[in-house]
């Protein structure tokens, strides 16, 4: 067996769980960059809905397109945005 360190490896319905469980917002730019794809596309085919609302622009802090009722109502109860790869990658670590 290796002393090699084993890398986790990050889905977007895990970093999601995990968002979703501490009421913790990431921006695109910062998950699309842990699970390897492009931010434009990260959530292209998922249901708009409170779980995945969690991931949000850059600029305002707020999912793209969402209307008011798909937001999750706590969604703004944390101040911070972990807002890039390393900020985020060190959260899913040790979340709180």
């Amino acid at each position: 067996m290796s002393d090699t360190a084993i890398l986790t490896e990050h889905t977007i319905d895990s970093i999601l769980n995990l968002l979703d469980s501490f009421h913790q917002r990431a921006t695109y730019g910062a998950v699309a960059s842990l699970v390897n794809a492009s931010p434009r596309s990260l959530m292209s085919g998922r249901a708009r809905n409170p779980e995945s609302s969690w991931i949000v622009s850059r600029k305002d802090g707020q999912p793209t397109g969402y209307a008011p009722e798909q937001k999750h109502p706590d969604l703004e109860s944390r101040q911070g945005i972990l807002d890039t790869a390393d900020e985020l990658r060190r959260w899913l670590e040790n979340p709180a």
